[in-house]
């Protein structure tokens, strides 16, 4: 096994992580191995910021309901893109990554505090990490107690927010609160605090789009577009078969916070 090529893959896939706001429930796309598919939960307070009252407040509650029940999320951009199912109340998941020539195809098992990775271009076999002991920032403790679905990831950056239309808004974030202690975040220095963004709601008052305009980050990096659809769809990721697995390097569980 290329252990080096693994950790560079890694902190490949905290960075992307980082630059999604830590929301990356995805999975399923062609020539990946193809997710089992059963799919409401913890809350939080709205953050500090100086973004108007009411806007906030609106999408602060379209956030939250990302915990209340599993939902297929799509994620696009120039360096990552994949699409798949999470349930935040059982913290359960089944992702496919497309990371490009950043890293192939990278599938992700998540059930309960285990996780299991699997990079078509390195290793054969499921690389096994318990998410409890990658730390509170671990990026593939994707599920956190109290904030499942990511969702105070979003509000927690917001530093500016308006309403612009019926379930539309746009705002600015600040990536060094919604992911402090960051050092991928923080090199970036004082651009990575004014990020625009653009956020849709649907007739239920529930997120269903987020576009980060990451090019203000690194300009190749473009828009990244997380869309929510597909709200009370069933997810139920198998375990990889003992055979087909084993623990992951030291190297790749640093990478990932550990």
């Amino acid at each position: 096994m290329n252990t080096r090529r693994l950790a560079t893959t890694g902190v490949a896939l905290v960075a992307t992580f980082g630059l999604g706001l830590g929301l990356t429930g995805c999975g399923n796309q062609d020539g990946a191995d193809t997710p089992a598919a059963s799919g409401s939960a913890g809350t939080g307070s709205a953050p500090a910021s100086s973004a108007p009252a009411d806007a906030l407040a609106e999408l602060t509650a379209a956030a939250l309901k990302l915990n209340e029940q599993s939902v297929r999320m799509n994620i696009k951009s120039s360096i990552l893109s994949g699409g798949g199912l999470m349930d935040p109340r059982s913290k359960s998941a089944d992702m496919t990554l497309d990371m490009g020539a950043q890293g192939g195809k990278i599938r992700v098992i998540i059930i309960s505090d285990d996780a299991w990775l699997k990079v078509n271009t390195i290793s054969t076999k499921w690389l096994h990490m318990d998410a409890t002991k990658l730390g509170a920032n671990g990026q593939m403790n994707l599920m956190p107690d109290g904030d499942p679905g990511g969702a105070m990831k979003i509000v927690g950056g917001v530093v500016d927010v308006q309403k612009t239309g019926e379930g539309a808004f746009s705002g600015t974030l600040d990536y060094t609160k919604a992911n402090p202690d960051n050092k991928a975040i923080e090199a970036l220095g004082a651009k990575a605090k004014v990020v625009p963004f653009t956020a849709k709601t649907d007739a239920e008052g529930r997120l269903v789009e987020l576009v980060v305009d990451t090019s203000v980050l690194v300009a190749s990096l473009g828009k990244m577009t997380t869309t929510y659809s597909d709200f009370g769809a069933s997810v139920s990721p198998e375990k990889p078969a003992a055979g087909e697995t084993e623990e992951a390097p030291e190297s790749l569980k640093k990478a990932f916070g550990g």
